[in-house]
This record gives structure tokens, sequence and C-alpha cells, in this order.
């Protein structure tokens, strides 16, 4: 049944954007769009058509498809050819919707082909309908969450390894030992390194201060968490830590179905200018979260020029940071779910 509404949802966003099919492919891996619509994971090539009345997954190893996948109709690459496909179908001067997450040179070969082809870009449209949860969707990022919790706190309450390169790899086994895989580069920074939001572990020592920001996948679904320790007393970065925390719980004072993101982001970013921070504060660089599911970035984006409501069943982090460029940073991210009053928080490691 999750299948048949996914399909049905997808049909129906035909209808609204009056388009006469569907195309989601995928090269390297199975793009998060396909993995959703199919629930089938692969390395390219792999192309899902969709039109009111069919469905075809058009894939490498199609026996493998048809046992795994939730595709009725998969058919092999070697012998169908994308071009002739939507020839076969009356679709070569259609208008068709396509994930625009892709090679654009695919693009080009195909509008080569079929010159009449009209390709309208709906990646952020497929985004909207993956952005509100089910509830085993909901459950998958829960339990990827409790990993990452369970990470941090054995990470806190053993002797912590000072240097960010070993310091990642000890978190990444740590994952591996649990039996899930990380969801995205484990960020480790130290120090004044901390203050850069894209630093990479690069063999550094350091002594004060540390920021940790890594997702755990588990079922496909991914958590994405943040915490800074502080290793030694800094009264300003105390400070700063406190201030978060404080935003933190307003935060979940203002958040409620059907308010708008940008409304939250303003909020965020008011509250840390209020408090001294308007220079430094997180808004100068990145959004205030973004959703997670089968991508660490997902919709809702949380940003000022957001145009997202947040809904009940979305998945989205809280991130505000506090950098000072030189010094420090310090950033506190959790993943939470829009429930029908209010938010679930479903990192729940202490920020102290």
């Amino acid at each position: 049944m999750r299948h048949n509404d996914r399909i049905r949802r997808l049909r129906e966003l035909m209808l609204d954007k009056r388009l006469d099919a569907v195309l989601i492919p995928s090269f390297d891996h199975s793009s998060p769009n396909l993995y959703y619509f199919t629930e089938y994971e692969d390395n390219g090539p792999n192309f899902h058509i969709v039109t009111q009345d069919e469905e075809r997954l058009i894939t490498w190893d199609y026996l493998r498809a048809k046992k795994e996948s939730q595709v009725k109709d998969c058919t092999s690459i070697l012998d169908t050819k994308i071009s002739d496909f939507l020839k076969r179908r009356g679709l070569k001067n259609k208008k068709i919707g396509i994930d625009g997450n892709i090679r654009y040179t695919f693009i080009l070969q195909l509008k080569k082909i079929l010159p009449e082809l009209i390709l309208e870009d709906i990646r952020d449209d497929l985004m909207n309908i993956r952005s509100i949860k089910e509830d085993q969707e909901i459950e998958h990022i829960r339990n990827a969450c409790l990993v990452s919790d369970r990470i941090l706190r054995e990470i806190k309450n053993s002797s912590m390894t000072q240097n960010d390169i070993l310091l990642k790899h000890e978190i990444n086994r740590k994952i591996v030992n649990a039996g899930k895989e990380w969801s995205f580069d484990t960020l480790v920074a130290g120090d004044e390194n901390s203050s850069n939001i894209h630093y990479f572990p690069k063999n550094q020592h350091f002594k004060k201060i540390v920021l940790l920001d890594f997702g755990v996948k588990s079922d496909q679904y991914t958590s994405d968490v943040s915490r800074t320790f502080l290793l030694e007393k800094d009264s300003k970065a105390k400070k700063a830590i406190d201030t978060l925390i404080n935003l933190h719980s307003r935060l979940d004072d203002i958040l409620e179905p059907g308010i708008n993101a940008r409304d939250v982001a303003f909020f965020a970013k008011k509250m840390l200018e209020k408090e001294g921070y308007e220079k430094t504060s997180y808004s100068n660089i990145h959004s205030l979260g973004h959703g997670v599911g089968l991508h660490e970035h997902e919709f809702p984006i949380l940003s000022e020029k957001s145009t997202h409501v947040l809904e009940k069943n979305m998945v989205f982090t809280l991130e505000p940071a506090i950098y000072f460029p030189g010094e420090f940073g310090i950033r506190l991210e959790d993943t939470v779910l829009m429930k029908g009053i209010g938010i679930q928080r479903l990192s729940r490691f202490p920020f102290e």
C-alpha cells in the first residue's frame, strides 16, 4: 500500500502540472528519489518511468529488480533504450517531468534524439512529496538518532581523542560497529577550526573545544546531529553555548504545524542578535535547519528566504550556531519531528 500511495501522489502531481509522464533517472548510484518511488537500490543506470496508466523500471539487473523493487514491470536497459521507449509510448513530443538531479549530458543527448520532447525539472516537487514522512520512515530516522545518541555518550564518557582525524575515525568505527553506515563525511573540528563550518580533519590536535557533526544511516534513512564540547573552561564559549541552549528551548515553544519556516528562522536570528551575536550568528553563513530523510539535506529548508510551511510528520534539523572566526565555533544540532502539536526531539543527547 505504501508504494501505491507514493505513485498516487506522483500521478496527482502529473495532473497538477499537466505532465504526460514522469522520468526519474539515476546513474552512478540510486538517487533518493528513485529509491523512494521504487524501493530499489542499485548502481546505475536506472530509469523509473510513470504515466497515468503504466509504471516501468528500466534497469541493469532487471531480474533482481523484479524481486526487490515495488515495481511490477521491470525490463533490462540492454533491451530498452529510453528514447525508444518514449517513442513507442507516443511520448516523443509530450511534456515529461524529470528529476533534474542528473547528468546534464543525458538531457542533451535525449533532446538531441527527441528534439520535440518537452522536459520540466520537477526535483523540488519530488522533494515536497518526500518531505512528509510516513510512520515507518520516522521510525528509521528515530533509530538512526538513537545510534547517534549512543555514540555521543560513549565519546563524552571516554578519554576523548584530541586529534581531529583520529576522533573522526573513532566515530566512524563506532557507526560501523553498530551495524550502520555514516550518511555523510563526519566532521570533527577543534579549537579555531571549529569556526570553519566545512572544515575537513587534517590530523590537527586540539585542547580547548571540539565540534562534532555526523550522521548515521539506518535502513536508508539518516540522522544529523552536532554537539560542541568544552574541554577547558572558557567564559566566552560557555556564554555562547548557554545562549544557543536557551534558543533551542524557545524554538520548542513556537514550533507548531502550519508555521512558516522563514518566520522560525527570523525568530532565531533576531533572538541571537538581541543577545549581541549579530555579526557572529549562524545566519550569516547557513540556514537554521533542513529536512532529513533518505538524504541528509532535504525539504523543508528553514531560512529567511524559505517558502516552506512546516507540517505534521516533517523531520528536520535545528542547528543554530555562533562562530568567532579564528577563535572557535559553537553549533548545537538536533533532528526533530513535527507532531500534531509542537515538535519531538529525535536527538536526545544533552547539549551540555
